[in-house]
């Protein structure tokens, strides 16, 4: 079983406690952020190589947090030239594999666009990360690419093998879809699906709250089996939005760990 957690809101580990904690948890893979790797000017390619040795954790995927969705030609060709930079940054890590967003609402973006500009922000992309060999897996976040047509409408269009979903099963709730809508949702986005989130809560927008697995409103076990019977091979990486930090996170492992195995 691949099991991976994301680094946020573990406790406000660094990267090398995260690993250790990893270690200790039976933990196989982490997910990193881009401030993880890239600091300002200092890229960490060979301090996160070591403690990749160091503790034996492998690194599922590295979020670039982009966003596709600007005011301005320049302010756009940056978001390229940022992703563009973060696949070249993950492959002399060793990793093949980087989490992309499509983007967010933002004053001086008229509505009409921004569909427009995710599309070709992903078009774009896509066409650099097939030159270097890296997986691109598009998260379901914020307000645009929670609308699973449009994720839909992005993979059917692009339809690229570097291309696919980094589905998370809380965030289709958080943006407004009824539970029991969410299992033809994880059917819809499965056969795309390169890396998870796994991670529970209850309620919407601002009155979601982030619970440890199995004790939310989430169908995960109906997730997990959909994801299995497309033949998902990735890492199941929790993400926990709770406030207990990493107690919850060892509390999520436990759970998925249990439930995988069923």
């Amino acid at each position: 079983m691949k099991i991976g957690v994301i680094h946020y809101n573990i406790s406000d580990f660094t990267v090398e406690q995260l690993f250790s904690w990893c270690k200790e948890n039976g933990v196989g893979y982490v997910e990193l952020q881009r401030k993880d790797v890239w600091e300002e000017d200092k890229i960490k390619i060979d301090e996160i190589k070591s403690l990749i040795e160091k503790y034996g954790v492998k690194i599922s995927q590295i979020s670039c947090g982009n966003d596709f969705v600007q005011k301005t030609e320049e302010e756009f060709e940056n978001q390229i030239k940022l992703v563009s930079q973060m696949i070249k940054i993950v492959k002399e890590i060793g990793v093949n594999q980087l989490r992309i967003d499509g983007g967010w609402e933002k004053e001086g973006v008229e509505e009409k666009d921004y569909k427009k500009l995710i599309m070709e922000g992903v078009k774009r992309v896509v066409e650099i990360a097939e030159k270097e060999e890296v997986y691109l897996a598009l998260d379901n976040h914020g307000t645009l690419t929670n609308d699973y047509l449009f994720q839909l409408e992005i993979f059917e269009s692009i339809k690229s093998n570097f291309l696919g979903a980094n589905l998370d099963t809380m965030n289709y709730r958080w943006f407004g879809y009824p539970v029991e809508k969410l299992p033809e949702i994880y059917k819809a986005i499965a056969p795309y699906t390169i890396h998870t989130h796994i991670k529970d809560g209850e309620g919407t927008r601002e009155n979601y709250k982030g619970k440890v697995l199995g004790t939310g409103e989430i169908p995960l076990l109906e997730a997990i089996k959909i994801l299995k019977d497309n033949n998902y091979n990735g890492v199941w990486c929790v993400e926990y939005e709770g406030d207990e930090g990493a107690e919850g996170y060892k509390k999520s492992v436990i759970w998925l760990k249990e439930n995988l195995e069923k």
